[in-house]
């Protein structure tokens, strides 16, 4: 972390960062439960999942107190200004990522049926793609490492490519098995892994801006742009 002129504003720099570090790994912890609750049907992953939530949104309200706090106290200009904001936002992104698996975790409680496994297991490993992208991005945050904050946003289109071919299975399969209430469940877990996906990307994002004072503007690879839906023949 940069030295700044004043050591109280370097203290509450170096206090903030590792309330957001502390963020970032209750993150991991997360996604690690609701992942678990989804390949095994853990129900006491589940619950963890949900409980950690609650810790993550309690971070996030010091953290933005902490700002508001050294914003009032340091009147910071320029890059310590931009750290700040850059500090707000990754907070929130966290934040968000400890929803998106609390709900994960909650609608795996409502599947029961064995007949889910081939579906779970796919989602599952989407879930490991995107820990993989999460830890890379606090990774990122942590070692402030421009290259792999820039990596993390480049590599977005991944996670989106392996929630397409998932999105187009389980639309095969619902038609096939015609269950509409666990299918539904299944198909919004798997778009909140692909939020997910992109709050890890944001994450990616505000760190080189918070080191670097640049925008990541340029266009993502991209290699889906639409959804294929099932023929006939598929079904």
């Amino acid at each position: 972390m940069t030295l700044h002129i004043s050591s109280a504003f370097n203290e509450d720099l170096i206090h903030i960062n590792g309330k957001i570090v502390e963020m970032g790994g209750l993150c991991e912890q997360v996604i690690t439960n609701s992942n678990l609750s989804i390949k095994d049907n853990n129900v006491q992953m589940a619950e963890n999942a949900i409980l950690l939530d609650e810790k993550i949104d309690l971070l996030e309200t010091e953290i933005n107190e902490s700002v508001i706090k050294a914003i009032a106290l340091r009147q910071p200009v320029a890059d310590d200004l931009r750290v700040l904001f850059s500090a707000i936002k990754i907070s929130g992104a966290f934040e968000r990522v400890g929803d998106l698996c609390k709900n994960i975790a909650k609608r795996s409680q409502l599947l029961t049926e064995e007949h889910h496994t081939d579906i779970r297991n796919q989602i599952f490993k989407l879930g490991e793609k995107v820990k993989k992208q999460l830890t890379k991005s606090i990774n990122a945050y942590t070692n402030q490492d421009v290259k792999l904050a820039r990596k993390v946003w480049k590599n977005d289109y991944k996670i989106d490519q392996m929630y397409t071919d998932l999105f187009e299975n389980l639309l095969v399969y619902l038609r096939k098995k015609k269950r509409v209430a666990s299918g539904s469940h299944l198909m919004i877990i798997a778009k909140n892994y692909e939020r997910i996906g992109d709050h890890t990307t944001h994450i990616g994002e505000m760190t080189h801006f918070a080191i670097t004072g640049e925008n990541l503007v340029a266009v993502r690879p991209v290699s889906y742009t639409h959804l294929t839906l099932p023929t006939n023949r598929e079904v």
